[in-house]
């Protein structure tokens, strides 16, 4: 009795979801695409995608096949999908490349990689995939609104990597790593030579090629800290560095 009152159930329930189902095979394109919208407003994004996903299956030539992969991308970011979303995005770029929604995706694509950088102390290729994305953006549609929008975000995507080689490279110097940290000195100066960590790496480049004994390449440093940043306490603090080991050699 019992297993046919269970059989009676699922059948009754299986029935249910059949009679729920749309058969998209007998909506047209906008229909499917309204639909789609309507379920994202209403927060509804698994039924969203669900939909948008149909657009692409049922009508492949649909002039709104592009327009559902910008929505998928849109509704993907929205719920921290973020692969997903790159992956929408990426699809328009490379089977729509003249699409009037390329900025948009371009931006969305470093949107999702800027979303998602780290403190310096830890890991950083989000960022440094965020730069890119932003500086392919920036090359590509250069009077775009979407590329006035992350001018801001590459400065700061410059300085927190300018940051994390600042990080390492004073780590090292505490580890009398010497060389190493003036490689990752170096590399703040010639990537990153607009950010806020510039000043203080010629410093440390000075301080480090007076620990090698060097002192022509540190004052070579120093005229490049008198030249850029004349007023800098940077500068003051490099020229002491060296009035001071000069009169230390000098003895």
């Amino acid at each position: 009795m019992r297993k046919f009152l269970y059989i009676t159930l699922m059948c009754i329930i299986s029935a249910c979801a059949s009679n729920n189902k749309k058969d998209y095979s007998t909506l047209s394109d906008k229909e499917i695409y309204d639909s789609a919208i309507k379920n994202i407003n209403n927060q509804d994004n698994i039924s969203a995608l669900s939909e948008l996903n149909q657009i692409e299956y049922n009508h492949p030539y649909s002039s709104l096949v592009p327009n559902s992969w910008v929505l998928t991308g849109y509704t993907y970011y929205k719920d921290k999908k973020y692969p997903e979303a790159i992956e929408a995005f990426e699809k328009l770029i490379k089977y729509q490349p003249n699409h009037k929604d390329v900025p948009y995706a371009m931006y969305m694509i470093a949107i999702c990689y800027y979303d998602q950088i780290s403190p310096i102390s830890r890991d950083q290729k989000m960022t440094e995939q965020a730069l890119i994305q932003m500086e392919k953006l920036k090359t590509a549609f250069p009077d775009s609104k979407y590329t006035k929008d992350i001018l801001p975000k590459i400065r700061i995507a410059k300085n927190n990597l300018a940051a994390k080689e600042m990080y390492i490279a004073k780590n090292l110097m505490k580890k009398k790593n010497i060389i190493a940290a003036l490689n990752r000195l170096q590399t703040i100066i010639a990537k990153y030579d607009t950010t806020l960590f510039v000043e203080e790496a010629l410093y440390r480049t000075v301080e480090i090629y007076l620990i090698l004994k060097e002192p022509e390449d540190a004052n070579n440093m120093l005229r490049l800290l008198e030249y850029n940043y004349p007023n800098s306490n940077w500068t003051t603090s490099a020229r002491n560095l060296i009035k001071s080991y000069n009169e230390k050699e000098n003895k």
